[in-house]
Protein backbone atom coordinates (compact mmCIF):
# COMPACT_ATOMS: atom_id res chain seq x y z
CA UNK A 1 0.00 0.00 0.00
CA UNK A 2 1.38 3.39 -1.01
CA UNK A 3 2.26 5.86 1.74
CA UNK A 4 0.16 9.01 1.56
CA UNK A 5 2.23 11.51 3.49
CA UNK A 6 0.60 14.91 3.98
CA UNK A 7 2.23 18.17 5.00
CA UNK A 8 0.04 20.55 7.03
CA UNK A 9 0.75 24.29 7.25
CA UNK A 10 -0.85 27.71 7.69
CA UNK A 11 -3.46 27.90 10.44
CA UNK A 12 -5.20 30.35 12.76
CA UNK A 13 -2.03 31.90 14.11
CA UNK A 14 -0.06 35.13 13.91
CA UNK A 15 2.76 32.86 12.72
CA UNK A 16 0.66 31.82 9.70
CA UNK A 17 3.07 33.24 7.09
CA UNK A 18 6.14 31.68 8.72
CA UNK A 19 4.35 28.34 8.61
CA UNK A 20 3.86 28.75 4.85
CA UNK A 21 7.57 29.53 4.41
CA UNK A 22 8.56 26.41 6.36
CA UNK A 23 6.26 24.28 4.20
CA UNK A 24 7.62 25.77 0.98
CA UNK A 25 11.15 24.92 2.10
CA UNK A 26 10.13 21.32 2.81
CA UNK A 27 8.19 20.92 -0.46
CA UNK A 28 11.21 22.13 -2.41
CA UNK A 29 13.29 19.15 -1.27
CA UNK A 30 10.49 16.63 -0.67
CA UNK A 31 8.23 16.83 -3.71
CA UNK A 32 6.18 13.67 -3.00
CA UNK A 33 4.40 15.16 0.00
CA UNK A 34 0.72 16.06 -0.37
CA UNK A 35 0.13 19.64 0.84
CA UNK A 36 -2.83 20.69 2.97
CA UNK A 37 -3.16 24.40 3.61
CA UNK A 38 -5.05 25.56 6.71
CA UNK A 39 -6.55 28.99 6.10
CA UNK A 40 -6.63 31.81 8.62
CA UNK A 41 -10.22 30.78 9.40
CA UNK A 42 -9.18 27.22 10.24
CA UNK A 43 -10.63 25.62 7.09
CA UNK A 44 -8.33 23.06 5.45
CA UNK A 45 -7.79 23.15 1.68
CA UNK A 46 -6.16 21.07 -1.01
CA UNK A 47 -5.36 22.61 -4.40
CA UNK A 48 -3.28 22.01 -7.52
CA UNK A 49 -0.68 24.72 -6.85
CA UNK A 50 -0.21 24.83 -3.07
CA UNK A 51 3.57 24.59 -3.58
CA UNK A 52 3.60 28.04 -5.21
CA UNK A 53 4.26 30.68 -2.54
CA UNK A 54 2.78 33.44 -4.75
CA UNK A 55 -0.80 32.21 -4.34
CA UNK A 56 -0.97 32.98 -0.62
CA UNK A 57 -1.12 36.73 -1.20
CA UNK A 58 -4.65 36.16 -2.57
CA UNK A 59 -5.51 32.51 -2.03
CA UNK A 60 -9.14 32.64 -3.11
CA UNK A 61 -8.22 34.18 -6.45
CA UNK A 62 -4.90 32.46 -7.27
CA UNK A 63 -5.32 28.90 -5.96
CA UNK A 64 -6.41 26.40 -8.61
CA UNK A 65 -8.84 23.52 -8.11
CA UNK A 66 -9.45 24.25 -4.43
CA UNK A 67 -11.14 21.52 -2.39
CA UNK A 68 -12.08 21.79 1.26
CA UNK A 69 -11.07 18.81 3.38
CA UNK A 70 -11.70 17.71 6.93
CA UNK A 71 -10.52 15.00 9.30
CA UNK A 72 -12.76 11.95 9.77
CA UNK A 73 -13.59 11.13 13.39
CA UNK A 74 -11.67 8.13 14.64
CA UNK A 75 -10.21 7.16 11.27
CA UNK A 76 -6.98 8.02 9.38
CA UNK A 77 -8.70 9.77 6.49
CA UNK A 78 -9.39 13.19 5.07
CA UNK A 79 -12.88 13.78 3.68
CA UNK A 80 -13.12 15.91 0.53
CA UNK A 81 -16.05 18.33 0.29
CA UNK A 82 -17.97 18.52 -2.99
CA UNK A 83 -21.15 20.53 -3.55
CA UNK A 84 -21.48 21.10 0.17
CA UNK A 85 -21.10 17.43 1.10
CA UNK A 86 -18.12 15.31 2.07
CA UNK A 87 -18.01 12.48 -0.44
CA UNK A 88 -14.46 11.32 -1.25
CA UNK A 89 -12.15 9.91 1.45
CA UNK A 90 -8.35 10.07 1.25
CA UNK A 91 -6.15 7.75 3.29
CA UNK A 92 -3.52 9.51 5.45
CA UNK A 93 -0.40 7.50 6.33
CA UNK A 94 1.47 10.31 8.07
CA UNK A 95 1.20 14.03 8.90
CA UNK A 96 4.29 16.22 8.65
CA UNK A 97 3.48 19.29 10.72
CA UNK A 98 4.81 22.72 9.73
CA UNK A 99 2.17 24.56 11.76
CA UNK A 100 3.61 27.22 14.06
CA UNK A 101 1.94 28.90 16.99
CA UNK A 102 -1.59 28.58 18.33
CA UNK A 103 -3.88 25.85 16.93
CA UNK A 104 -0.90 24.12 15.32
CA UNK A 105 1.90 23.94 17.87
CA UNK A 106 -0.15 24.07 21.07
CA UNK A 107 -1.36 20.45 21.12
CA UNK A 108 -4.75 21.05 19.50
CA UNK A 109 -3.90 19.63 16.07
CA UNK A 110 -1.84 16.86 17.67
CA UNK A 111 -4.88 15.81 19.73
CA UNK A 112 -7.04 15.61 16.60
CA UNK A 113 -4.42 13.49 14.83
CA UNK A 114 -4.20 11.16 17.84
CA UNK A 115 -7.97 10.70 17.84
CA UNK A 116 -7.83 9.88 14.11
CA UNK A 117 -4.96 7.41 14.63
CA UNK A 118 -2.69 9.38 12.28
CA UNK A 119 1.04 9.37 13.14
CA UNK A 120 2.75 12.78 13.01
CA UNK A 121 6.14 14.44 13.25
CA UNK A 122 5.99 16.60 16.37
CA UNK A 123 5.83 16.12 20.13
CA UNK A 124 2.52 14.86 21.50
CA UNK A 125 -0.40 17.08 22.50
CA UNK A 126 0.57 17.34 26.18
CA UNK A 127 4.22 18.22 25.53
CA UNK A 128 3.23 20.76 22.87
CA UNK A 129 0.63 22.39 25.12
CA UNK A 130 3.00 22.76 28.08
CA UNK A 131 5.91 24.03 25.95
CA UNK A 132 3.65 26.50 24.12
CA UNK A 133 2.48 28.09 27.36
CA UNK A 134 5.45 30.04 28.69
CA UNK A 135 4.00 30.14 32.22
CA UNK A 136 3.43 26.37 32.46
CA UNK A 137 6.80 25.77 30.81
CA UNK A 138 8.53 27.92 33.43
CA UNK A 139 6.78 26.09 36.26
CA UNK A 140 8.13 22.78 34.98
CA UNK A 141 11.64 24.16 34.46
CA UNK A 142 11.73 25.66 37.95
CA UNK A 143 10.50 22.39 39.48
CA UNK A 144 13.42 20.59 37.81
CA UNK A 145 15.92 23.28 38.89
CA UNK A 146 16.60 24.46 35.33
CA UNK A 147 17.76 28.12 35.36
CA UNK A 148 15.20 30.63 34.03
CA UNK A 149 14.86 34.41 34.28
CA UNK A 150 12.83 35.59 37.28
CA UNK A 151 9.18 36.02 36.32
CA UNK A 152 5.59 36.68 37.40
CA UNK A 153 2.50 34.97 35.87
CA UNK A 154 -0.17 37.58 35.12
CA UNK A 155 -3.80 36.70 34.50
CA UNK A 156 -5.51 39.58 32.69
CA UNK A 157 -8.88 38.98 34.38
CA UNK A 158 -7.26 39.22 37.81
CA UNK A 159 -5.40 42.31 36.67
CA UNK A 160 -8.61 44.08 35.64
CA UNK A 161 -10.28 43.18 38.94
CA UNK A 162 -7.44 44.53 41.10
CA UNK A 163 -4.76 46.40 39.17
CA UNK A 164 -3.13 47.94 42.23
CA UNK A 165 -2.66 44.58 43.96
CA UNK A 166 -1.19 42.88 40.88
CA UNK A 167 1.16 45.81 40.14
CA UNK A 168 2.36 45.84 43.76
CA UNK A 169 3.07 42.10 43.59
CA UNK A 170 5.04 42.51 40.36
CA UNK A 171 7.08 45.42 41.73
CA UNK A 172 7.76 43.51 44.95
CA UNK A 173 8.92 40.33 43.19
CA UNK A 174 10.69 41.82 40.15
CA UNK A 175 12.40 45.17 39.77
CA UNK A 176 12.14 47.34 36.65
CA UNK A 177 12.82 47.13 33.77
CA UNK A 178 10.42 44.35 32.78
CA UNK A 179 9.59 42.46 29.60
CA UNK A 180 6.02 41.29 29.02
CA UNK A 181 5.17 38.36 26.72
CA UNK A 182 1.84 36.79 25.72
CA UNK A 183 2.08 33.33 27.29
CA UNK A 184 0.98 31.34 24.24
CA UNK A 185 2.53 33.20 21.35
CA UNK A 186 5.80 32.87 19.48
CA UNK A 187 8.05 34.61 16.94
CA UNK A 188 8.55 37.57 19.34
CA UNK A 189 5.06 38.88 18.51
CA UNK A 190 3.19 40.92 21.13
CA UNK A 191 6.24 41.56 23.34
CA UNK A 192 6.67 44.82 25.26
CA UNK A 193 9.58 46.19 27.30
CA UNK A 194 8.47 48.20 30.31
CA UNK A 195 11.06 50.45 32.00
CA UNK A 196 8.91 52.37 34.48
CA UNK A 197 5.69 51.91 36.45
CA UNK A 198 3.91 54.37 34.15
CA UNK A 199 4.54 52.02 31.18
CA UNK A 200 3.20 48.91 32.87
CA UNK A 201 -0.55 49.35 32.37
CA UNK A 202 -0.10 50.16 28.67
CA UNK A 203 2.18 47.14 28.21
CA UNK A 204 -0.28 44.78 29.95
CA UNK A 205 -3.20 45.99 27.82
CA UNK A 206 -1.12 45.62 24.66
CA UNK A 207 -0.13 42.02 25.44
CA UNK A 208 -3.72 41.19 26.38
CA UNK A 209 -4.71 41.75 22.74
CA UNK A 210 -2.89 38.50 21.98
CA UNK A 211 -3.47 36.44 25.15
CA UNK A 212 -5.17 36.78 28.53
CA UNK A 213 -2.20 35.05 30.19
CA UNK A 214 0.94 37.18 30.25
CA UNK A 215 4.44 36.31 31.39
CA UNK A 216 6.18 39.22 33.14
CA UNK A 217 9.95 38.78 33.32
CA UNK A 218 12.92 40.75 34.54
CA UNK A 219 14.35 42.48 31.46
CA UNK A 220 18.05 41.85 31.02
CA UNK A 221 19.77 44.30 28.69
CA UNK A 222 23.37 43.07 28.59
CA UNK A 223 22.76 39.64 27.12
CA UNK A 224 23.64 37.26 24.33
CA UNK A 225 20.99 34.95 22.87
CA UNK A 226 21.61 31.45 21.59
CA UNK A 227 19.64 28.75 19.78
CA UNK A 228 20.23 25.02 19.83
CA UNK A 229 18.04 22.23 18.46
CA UNK A 230 17.72 18.50 18.89
CA UNK A 231 15.89 15.70 17.12
CA UNK A 232 14.98 12.14 18.00
CA UNK A 233 16.93 9.84 15.70
CA UNK A 234 17.72 6.11 15.88
CA UNK A 235 16.49 5.79 19.49
CA UNK A 236 18.70 8.66 20.61
CA UNK A 237 18.66 12.46 20.72
CA UNK A 238 20.92 14.26 18.24
CA UNK A 239 22.03 17.75 19.28
CA UNK A 240 22.59 20.45 16.66
CA UNK A 241 25.23 23.13 16.47
CA UNK A 242 24.81 26.23 18.62
CA UNK A 243 23.83 29.51 16.99
CA UNK A 244 24.51 32.93 18.48
CA UNK A 245 21.71 35.29 17.59
CA UNK A 246 22.62 38.69 16.24
CA UNK A 247 20.04 41.28 17.29
CA UNK A 248 20.07 45.01 16.68
CA UNK A 249 17.16 46.08 18.91
CA UNK A 250 16.38 45.62 22.62
CA UNK A 251 14.13 42.65 21.76
CA UNK A 252 14.97 39.96 19.20
CA UNK A 253 12.10 40.91 16.90
CA UNK A 254 9.97 39.02 14.38
CA UNK A 255 11.73 40.87 11.54
CA UNK A 256 15.20 39.91 12.80
CA UNK A 257 14.16 36.30 13.29
CA UNK A 258 12.72 35.76 9.85
CA UNK A 259 13.49 38.66 7.51
CA UNK A 260 17.22 39.17 8.15
CA UNK A 261 20.26 36.93 8.17
CA UNK A 262 21.74 38.19 11.42
CA UNK A 263 23.35 35.14 13.00
CA UNK A 264 26.91 34.48 14.12
CA UNK A 265 29.13 31.46 13.70
CA UNK A 266 29.43 28.74 16.32
CA UNK A 267 33.21 29.16 16.35
CA UNK A 268 32.88 32.48 18.22
CA UNK A 269 31.11 30.87 21.17
CA UNK A 270 33.02 30.00 24.33
CA UNK A 271 33.70 26.26 24.46
CA UNK A 272 32.39 25.75 28.00
CA UNK A 273 29.28 27.83 27.31
CA UNK A 274 28.60 25.84 24.15
CA UNK A 275 28.85 22.60 26.12
CA UNK A 276 26.47 23.94 28.76
CA UNK A 277 23.94 24.96 26.08
CA UNK A 278 24.05 21.54 24.43
CA UNK A 279 23.68 19.72 27.74
CA UNK A 280 20.68 21.82 28.75
CA UNK A 281 19.10 21.37 25.31
CA UNK A 282 19.25 17.60 25.67
CA UNK A 283 18.03 17.75 29.27
CA UNK A 284 14.93 19.91 28.66
CA UNK A 285 14.06 17.88 25.55
CA UNK A 286 13.79 14.83 27.79
CA UNK A 287 12.10 16.66 30.69
CA UNK A 288 9.20 17.69 28.45
CA UNK A 289 9.08 14.28 26.74
CA UNK A 290 9.63 15.99 23.39
CA UNK A 291 9.75 14.30 20.02
CA UNK A 292 10.70 15.29 16.50
CA UNK A 293 12.78 18.42 16.11
CA UNK A 294 12.70 21.04 18.89
CA UNK A 295 14.61 24.32 19.16
CA UNK A 296 15.59 25.60 22.59
CA UNK A 297 16.29 29.33 23.00
CA UNK A 298 18.73 30.60 25.62
CA UNK A 299 19.64 33.91 27.25
CA UNK A 300 23.13 34.52 28.63
CA UNK A 301 23.39 37.31 31.19
CA UNK A 302 26.85 38.78 30.55
CA UNK A 303 26.78 40.81 33.77
CA UNK A 304 26.29 37.77 36.01
CA UNK A 305 27.76 35.12 33.71
CA UNK A 306 24.55 33.06 33.96
CA UNK A 307 22.78 31.01 31.28
CA UNK A 308 18.98 30.74 31.26
CA UNK A 309 16.54 28.62 29.26
CA UNK A 310 14.21 31.09 27.58
CA UNK A 311 11.72 28.89 25.72
CA UNK A 312 11.14 25.70 23.73
CA UNK A 313 9.75 25.57 20.20
CA UNK A 314 8.19 22.18 19.43
CA UNK A 315 7.72 22.99 15.71
CA UNK A 316 10.45 25.57 15.01
CA UNK A 317 10.56 27.79 11.93
CA UNK A 318 12.23 26.05 8.97
CA UNK A 319 12.25 22.97 11.25
CA UNK A 320 15.55 24.42 12.55
CA UNK A 321 17.38 22.63 9.73
CA UNK A 322 19.94 25.46 9.53
CA UNK A 323 21.28 24.43 12.96
CA UNK A 324 22.18 20.90 11.84
CA UNK A 325 25.33 21.61 9.84
CA UNK A 326 26.14 17.96 9.20
CA UNK A 327 22.65 16.94 8.09
CA UNK A 328 20.92 17.67 4.79
CA UNK A 329 17.43 19.17 5.02
CA UNK A 330 15.87 16.24 3.17
CA UNK A 331 17.55 13.81 5.56
CA UNK A 332 16.07 15.72 8.51
CA UNK A 333 12.57 15.53 7.00
CA UNK A 334 13.03 11.81 6.26
CA UNK A 335 14.08 11.31 9.87
CA UNK A 336 10.93 13.08 11.15
CA UNK A 337 8.72 10.86 8.98
CA UNK A 338 10.41 7.56 9.80
CA UNK A 339 10.74 8.28 13.52
CA UNK A 340 7.12 9.44 13.70
CA UNK A 341 5.86 6.25 12.09
CA UNK A 342 7.97 4.12 14.41
CA UNK A 343 6.68 5.99 17.45
CA UNK A 344 3.07 5.35 16.42
CA UNK A 345 3.75 1.64 15.97
CA UNK A 346 5.48 1.54 19.35
CA UNK A 347 2.71 3.37 21.23
CA UNK A 348 -0.08 0.87 20.72
CA UNK A 349 -1.17 0.99 24.33
CA UNK A 350 -4.04 -0.93 25.92
CA UNK A 351 -7.20 1.19 25.65
CA UNK A 352 -9.82 -1.28 26.86
CA UNK A 353 -10.33 -3.04 30.17
CA UNK A 354 -12.97 -5.67 30.85
CA UNK A 355 -14.76 -5.01 34.10
CA UNK A 356 -18.12 -5.54 35.77
CA UNK A 357 -18.60 -1.82 36.39
CA UNK A 358 -21.65 -1.45 34.12
CA UNK A 359 -23.36 -4.54 35.52
CA UNK A 360 -22.77 -3.35 39.10
CA UNK A 361 -23.96 0.16 38.24
CA UNK A 362 -27.09 -1.22 36.57
CA UNK A 363 -27.95 -3.28 39.65
CA UNK A 364 -27.27 -0.40 42.05
CA UNK A 365 -29.24 2.01 39.89
CA UNK A 366 -32.23 -0.34 39.80
CA UNK A 367 -32.09 -0.77 43.57
CA UNK A 368 -31.97 3.01 44.01
CA UNK A 369 -34.95 3.48 41.71
CA UNK A 370 -36.95 0.88 43.63
CA UNK A 371 -36.27 2.69 46.91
Amino acid sequence: MKDNIYIFFGGESVEHDISIITAMQVLKVYKDLIPVYIGRNGVMHMAENLNDVKIYSNFQKLAKGVKDVSFVNGKPYLAVKKRGKYSKFLSVSFALLCTHGRFGEDGGLQGILDSCHIPYSSSNSISCAVCMDKIFMKDVLISRKIPTVKSYPLNYKDYLLNKEKVINEIEREIKYPLILKPARLGSSIGIKVCKTASDLDEAVNFCAKFDDRILVEKYLSNIDEYNCACVHMNKDVVISDVQKVGKTSEVYSFEEKYLKTSTKNEEKIDKNLKKQIKNLTSKVYRIFNCFGVVRVDFIYDKDKGKLYVNELNTIPGSLAFYLFKNMKFKDLVTCLIEEGKERRAREQFVTAYDSEALEVFEKLNLDMVKK
